[in-house]
């Protein structure tokens, strides 16, 4: 189940890169945006796709006098007795086995809990030779899982998927958002109750943080909204002041994209963009 997940995972990656890639009224004229979060979402999503294909390609068949074994995207190899020359245990709980032939080339991989394991060692125990009977014997003294953990390894992996999730909606996601407000700009009319002088925080990718000033407004019917355009330390007391003492209704010029955010989806708590406001009264 785990390969089939990330594979379609990494499915909607590529589709959400190409969707991107080929919709350039998202992006406005932020090429660079443009190209890099469609290349990203591309490269990573073709990555998981590898990856999940050849997990799922990886695997051993047992016959009496031979075994067919086909690693990640090579092709199937034929093993004959006495072919293979050296073992090795991996994986949580030494649960992975992987073999490789006297010529160094990969033997198979499998997992000591798929279906027909029995079979393979069994034929093992009969073809592996002194290589395969000290790996037996070394594999003894190893820790090892007794049987699966279905539940810690769900919950595992549903947690590494959300991790995943949440990187890549931050990154490009928040960069294709900044883009689109950008390129989206409509006017909404917000009835503001109260205003302020704030300070509004950034913080670059290398963990250079700096500070503007900004105006704080309270609305009864967009919630909380952030004005910094045109804001310094010369007007910031000043405008904060008109629209405190002047409250009413007035037309905001936002990012689509952050105010339609703030609509349907208030959980994420992403501020909109405020790129303007009527005069005050």
């Amino acid at each position: 189940m785990t390969p089939l997940a990330w594979m379609l995972l990494s499915s909607g990656l590529v589709a959400a890169g190409v969707w991107l890639a080929c919709s350039e009224d998202v992006f406005g004229g932020a090429w660079f945006t443009h190209v890099c979060s469609s290349g990203l979402l591309l490269v990573v999503g073709l990555l998981g796709l590898l990856l999940a294909v050849s997990t799922i390609r990886t695997r051993v068949r047992v016959f009496p006098d031979r075994l067919e074994a086909t690693v990640a995207l090579g092709r199937t190899r034929t093993i004959h007795p006495g072919e293979l020359a050296r073992f090795r245990a991996s994986g949580t709980g030494n649960d992975v086995v992987s073999a490789w032939t006297a010529r160094g080339r990969p033997g198979f991989q499998t997992n000591r809990f798929h279906r027909h394991h029995d079979a393979l060692e069994d034929w093992l125990d009969r073809n592996g030779g002194e290589p395969w009977a000290e790996h037996r014997a070394f594999s003894e003294k190893l820790t090892r899982r007794t049987k699966r953990k279905p539940v810690a390894d769900t919950v595992s992996m549903l947690v590494i998927v959300a991790f995943f999730v949440t990187i890549i909606a931050i990154c490009p996601g928040l960069f294709v958002l900044v883009a689109y407000d950008d390129a989206h700009q409509e006017q909404v009319t917000c009835t503001i109750t109260a205003a302020e002088a704030i300070t509004v925080s950034n913080r670059s990718a290398k963990g250079i943080g700096s500070s503007h000033p900004a105006v704080g407004i309270d609305s009864s019917d967009c919630g909380r909204l952030t004005f910094s355009r045109g804001i310094d330390d010369e007007n910031q007391e000043r405008t904060a002041r008109a629209y405190d003492r002047a409250p009413g209704p007035y037309t905001f010029t936002v990012g689509a994209g952050s105010f339609w955010l703030r609509q349907h989806a208030p959980w994420a708590r992403l501020g909109p963009t405020v790129y303007a406001i009527s005069s005050p009264r």
